[in-house]
């Protein structure tokens, strides 16, 4: 026992890892976790079409040439195409040489996350949310493509714990400067931070505002008002970059939430665009009867996030705000609500998610609550780690998506 026959039937000891498992299970989730993403970096896979694209834009171009629209109906922040240009003209088009920035991205968004999830989360459920993000296919993948997505997950989760700390205490120097600097930053380097800014930013406001905190919340005016013309500034630049005829609202038409008027028709597919998160990018939904699988991440987000409401109403609005600015952009068609698109708004799925087994552990005991965590577990983490064997080409389906979808056409 604790002894495995290795190559050339030499005896490798395995009680160091059972060890570090017993005594370090979230550093040995988050290794683990760090060797999925450097994996798929290394294995150096050809660009898919998406990323083939975007690399015409950043081959032979000044780096700061923006003079007109992007080639292939492609869209990505300044900041992430500056970066890229600066690489591809000092290192060349190699992947290890463009998909480096995302690599670093995905192993910091992995920190970040650990640190997220034992501030808000008692320590089984903080395991049972890392080993979620550490193990989930789409943060594996998308840390090693040439797409800002990994970059919108690593800022979110900076914004995000910069907002909890503040929760805790006055907006004060080093901390004030920080918040102001990625407010005017974070823009120009990540679309969908907006969501993360913009409901973070709420829930401080309405947090200084109860507790009368007036000063702070003075100074959090100002960061808001500086964000606003940061983010006004950067959406008008980045529409410029879009040719005038953009197929990009065609191609995402299925992923904005129609409003129902009462129509059997737009009710299906306002619920299938809801559940289609769980598929992509949660991936939580096996394809052997979704509709059923679809059942246990929904409820658990649901009492998670009653369960977060009940111990700290601040921290439920900092995670769930975001989402719902989210669903408001979908609504009003000037966001997506679908797959690496929404990469940010993972982190606050799994909290809740994970938040969600605690209660039903307190409630129904040790027994249900294993049985959910295998069933809940099983399905994504198996994937994962079979993907990372196999080192396969991956196929994308008409969304360019890396899971078939579930409720989406």
């Amino acid at each position: 026992m604790g002894q495995a026959r290795g190559i050339f039937s030499r005896e490798i000891d395995l009680r160091p890892l059972w060890h570090a498992l017993r005594d370090h299970p979230a550093d040995v989730i988050c290794w683990l976790g760090v060797f999925l993403r450097v994996g798929a970096y290394l294995w150096n896979r050809q660009y898919w079409m998406d990323e083939g694209t975007l690399l015409v834009n950043l081959e032979g171009m000044r780096v700061l040439d923006f003079s007109r629209h992007l080639q292939g109906d492609q869209l990505a922040p300044f900041g992430f195409l500056i970066i890229e240009r600066v690489i591809v003209a000092s290192l060349g088009d190699s992947g290890y040489a463009t998909r480096f920035v995302p690599l670093v991205c995905g192993i910091v968004a992995l920190r970040l996350f650990k640190s997220l999830a034992f501030r808000l989360l008692p320590s089984a459920a903080a395991l049972v949310a890392l080993a979620l993000f550490a193990f989930s296919d789409d943060l594996v993948y998308y840390s090693s493509e040439l797409k800002p997505y990994s970059c919108d997950l690593a800022l979110g989760l900076a914004i995000t714990l910069a907002a909890l700390r503040l929760l805790e205490r006055p907006l004060r120097g080093g901390w004030l400067a920080t918040l102001g600097l990625l407010a005017l930053l974070a823009p120009w380097f990540s679309f969908p931070s907006a969501f993360i800014i913009a409901g973070c930013g709420i829930a401080l406001l309405i947090d200084r505002g109860a507790k009368r905190w007036w000063t702070d919340l003075g100074w959090l005016l100002v960061i808001s008002l500086c964000w606003l013309t940061s983010f006004a500034l950067a959406y008008r630049a980045s529409h410029a970059l879009l040719p005038p005829a953009t197929s990009m609202y065609v191609f995402w038409d299925f992923a904005f939430l129609a409003i129902p008027s009462g129509g059997r028709t737009e009710l299906v597919k306002l619920g299938g665009v809801l559940l289609e998160v769980f598929v992509n990018p949660l991936n939580l939904v096996a394809p052997v009867y979704p509709a059923l699988g679809v059942v246990l991440p929904v409820l658990l987000t649901a009492i998670g996030g009653f369960s977060l409401t009940l111990r700290d109403r601040r921290v439920f609005l900092i995670l769930s705000l975001p989402i719902l600015l989210a669903l408001v952009a979908a609504a009003l068609r000037k966001y997506p609500l679908h797959g690496r698109l929404m990469i940010e708004l993972v982190p606050a799925f799994y909290v809740m998610i994970a938040e969600g087994t605690q209660r039903l552990r307190t409630k129904l005991g040790r027994p249900a609550y294993v049985v959910v965590l295998v069933l809940l577990l099983a399905y994504p983490c198996s994937g994962t780690f079979y993907e990372a064997q196999a080192q396969r080409e991956r196929y994308f389906n008409a969304h360019g998506d890396l899971h078939d979808n579930r409720f989406v056409p």
